[in-house]
């Protein structure tokens, strides 16, 4: 009975076969474009791959829909994307080892075409960029999106210069005790060196240096340091310290100076432990002039952890005049800059209810953070402070908020 059982399915299978080889049409393979439209809401999401740090990414996100659009595999340690806005480019920072996770390792600078997220160029650059869980000052483009500069460390402390123009490297110049970079016109970089000044570099059109000048401490390294996220307001820069204080500094002559140092915090509020957190917690509001720092409530040493709050400045008068509570423990924001802006949130969900964590605390279950929170994108009205949305499995490890 078997035999005659298998006989009649083999006749079977033969009979139909022709059919379905028939029915099946081969796919035609195609390349997804990024979608024309508003952009005013678009927001790249830097994925520094807890889990998988040899595969870091960028992820672009539509944030009025929750939908993501496109996503750049950008190597190990990635330091994000730069977005000149003259091509509409996107420009990534990647590190790759030819065997995976060892053996020689390679630095570009890969420029891809912003539709179809393909790479146009692959400069190779001095293996030697800096990598670290801040990512937001770790390059930069001039003003004019003409050059890009990298911080590299190895110890040794050097600046990358690359040519956008030209797609190719230009030059490697040490700037010891120096590093991060804050553009400055559109042949001046400015870097953060270890006795609190900032030093001037100025190119020529060719993307070497050609004037170096060391600039003035502008806040005391050792009482209230800064830290090198900071964020561009015109032509002034404005750097948070750990003690919450504002160091506002001005740019735009030939020397650097301090405008202004003031404060984001009360006397009561600095005694009570409230400082910046997260690893990107200031934005500006360019058109409206508002600052907004993503505040957390902790000892000094915890000013990396997650923030749960936000606080609104105006920048001219240094007054708070808005402040709103955040649905979940966040470690990057960014601002909008149109008409409508809205606040996003590199977040960290929490999917294990807080009881389930508080009972497994004390029967003495240990857990890593990473284990029970999925990194999502929060959207905030920025006028209101009211959530919009939450959108989940952005990222496994999300650092940084870059807006095109």
């Amino acid at each position: 009975m078997r035999v005659w059982s298998s006989i009649a399915i083999a006749a079977l299978m033969l009979v139909m076969a022709p059919a379905t080889a028939d029915e099946l049409q081969p796919e035609t393979l195609h390349v997804e474009k990024v979608p024309d439209g508003p952009r005013d809401h678009w927001i790249w999401i830097g994925d520094l791959g807890a889990q998988h740090n040899v595969d870091t990414r960028a992820m672009l996100f539509d944030a009025d829909k929750g939908k993501m659009l496109g996503m750049l595999s950008t190597g190990f340690w990635s330091a994000g994307v730069l977005l000149p806005k003259s091509t509409g480019n996107v420009v990534a920072l990647e590190t790759f080892f030819e065997k995976g996770t060892r053996g020689p390792r390679h630095d570009y600078v890969t420029v891809y075409d912003p539709r179809t997220l393909l790479p146009l160029h692959e400069i190779e650059v001095p293996p030697r960029r800096m990598t670290a869980l801040v990512q937001t000052r770790m390059a930069g483009l001039t003003d004019d999106d003409r050059f890009v500069a990298i911080t590299n460390f190895t110890p040794r402390q050097t600046m990358t210069i690359v040519d956008l123009q030209k797609n190719r490297f230009v030059a490697e110049t040490d700037t010891p005790g120096c590093g991060q970079i804050y553009p400055a016109g559109p042949r001046r970089i400015l870097l953060l060196c270890g006795d609190a000044s900032l030093k001037s570099m100025v190119l020529d059109d060719n993307g070497k240096v050609v004037k170096q000048t060391d600039g003035k401490p502008f806040f005391d390294p050792f009482a209230d340091p800064v830290i090198v996220h900071a964020v561009r307001a015109g032509d002034d820069w404005l750097f948070v310290s750990l003690a919450g204080y504002i160091y506002q500094v001005d740019a735009s002559g030939d020397e650097v100076k301090l405008r202004e140092k003031w404060s984001l915090l009360t006397d009561g509020e600095r005694a009570d432990g409230w400082r910046t957190g997260g690893y990107q917690p200031l934005a500006v509001q360019k058109k409206d002039g508002l600052l907004y720092a993503l505040m957390r409530k902790g000892p000094e040493s915890t000013y990396e952890e997650p923030g749960d709050a936000v606080w609104v400045f105006d920048i001219a008068t240094h007054k708070r005049v808005a402040e709103f509570d955040l649905a979940n423990a966040t470690l990057a924001i960014e601002v909008s800059q149109d008409a409508n802006p809205i606040v996003y949130g590199a977040s960290m969900k929490t999917v294990v209810p807080y009881w389930s964590l508080v009972a497994l605390t004390l029967l003495g279950q240990k857990f890593e953070q990473l284990d029970v929170v999925k990194p999502a994108l929060d959207v905030y009205d920025a006028k209101s402070g009211k959530l919009l949305r939450t959108v989940d499995h952005v990222a496994s490890f999300a650092t940084s908020l870059k807006q095109p």
